[in-house]
């Protein structure tokens, strides 16, 4: 049964546009959350290095030399000038150098040199390191962690979602397309979407034809559990329609089925993977595709979509490879119409909050996680 029985209060509608509660939120969330900011292959060798923004905060990401990834502010000890400027590249001779004044610093972010520095005896090198930020990897995924000391370790929260797609070999998987996208919404106007399928009969018909349970609009949790999901919903409903193996226009796959990943689906063809607020990974008999989110102000977010597949199917199967962004693309259209649409109209003078519905029980559930964060 649905866990949310009666109607409840929303939100109140400012927590949507409010620049004070954005960086309350940013404070209670952004910066003590663990936030995917990537995958490891876009840092393949040591020195390479990608710029991540989470809220107001600048980071660079990079390898050192024994491999290890690694995450510091992209700010200099010196007098707090960023480090890069470019999105991405190469760190030449394995050394951060700012571009100010030409301190320089390790993969491992020691401070290793000062130019034409005056010497006097109270300065020591050791004292002034890149600012650390926490970072881990999952799956090939790079995740980072603001806070001084971390709440949870990467695994604690991750949890119980991980296992959801443990049968496929994510971090050996490679990356065939990357699509980044902005959005004029609030990032919690996203994961709403994200949580509930109301919308699903009248947004999307062409996902609706391919998982007939979706134009139901209303399902409970034990209908919609991407944990080796039953293959038919409460109503008898299968999840895929009948013939259809994968989600793209038709339901056909043009590429090769990964290991494993069928028995994992029973027949649902389709396991999700949810961690609150950021990320979401969806995975199918024949490629996995996953969505992250990043805050960049009280009324816009980044969104970045990542398709992949297992190593040397894009170049076997190359035909494959459109069918299953023609899909995933038009589902982040549809989503963004409406999160735009939905974000637009939460301030007028009357609307001080929504309403939830039995069927928005995850909405619910996600608007406590939140609370829950806020309040401490």
């Amino acid at each position: 049964m649905p866990r949310l029985t009666r109607t409840e209060a929303s939100l109140p509608a400012t927590w949507y546009f409010d620049d004070a509660h954005y960086t309350h939120e940013l404070e209670a969330v952004w910066y003590r959350e663990w936030v995917c900011v990537g995958r490891l292959e876009e840092i393949a060798n040591p020195g390479d290095f990608f710029i991540a923004r989470i809220g107001t905060q600048s980071l660079i990401v990079t390898r050192d030399r024994d491999g290890a990834p690694r995450a510091f502010h992209n700010t200099c000890r010196h007098r707090g000038s960023i480090l890069c400027a470019g999105e991405r590249g190469h760190f030449a001779g394995g050394r951060i150098v700012c571009p100010y004044h030409s301190w320089t610093y390790s993969l491992t972010g020691e401070l290793v040199a000062t130019p034409v520095r005056l010497e006097c005896e109270d300065f020591h090198v050791e004292n002034y390191p890149l600012y650390a930020a926490h970072i881990g990897t999952w799956g090939g995924y790079l995740f980072v962690n603001l806070a001084e000391a971390p709440a949870q370790t990467l695994q604690e929260f991750l949890g119980h979602e991980a296992g959801n797609v443990e049968s496929w070999p994510l971090a050996e998987m490679v990356t065939v397309q990357r699509d980044r996208t902005t959005l004029a919404c609030n990032w919690k106007i996203f994961w709403e979407n994200y949580s509930e399928c109301y919308h699903c009969p009248r947004i999307h018909p062409e996902l609706c034809r391919i998982v007939p349970l979706y134009k139901r609009g209303t399902f409970t949790q034990a209908d919609f559990d991407g944990s080796k999901a039953a293959a038919t919903g409460g109503d008898g409903q299968p999840r895929l329609a009948a013939g259809y193996r994968t989600w793209t226009m038709d339901g056909q796959s043009r590429l090769p089925e990964i290991a494993g990943a069928a028995d994992a689906l029973d027949g649902a063809g389709m396991a999700f993977a949810s961690f609150t607020g950021s990320m979401f990974i969806v995975a199918h008999v024949d490629y996995v595709r996953s969505v992250h989110v990043l805050p960049r102000g009280p009324e816009e977010i980044e969104i970045n979509v990542t398709w992949l597949l297992p190593r040397g199917a894009a170049e076997t199967c190359a035909d494959g490879i459109h069918p299953i962004l023609e899909l995933g693309r038009l589902i982040v259209q549809q989503d963004g119409q409406v999160c735009e649409i939905n974000q637009r109209g939460q301030k007028s003078r009357r609307h001080e909050a929504g309403v939830l519905v039995p069927q928005e029980w995850a909405l619910h559930e996600f608007h406590q996680w939140l609370r829950d964060r806020l309040a401490t």
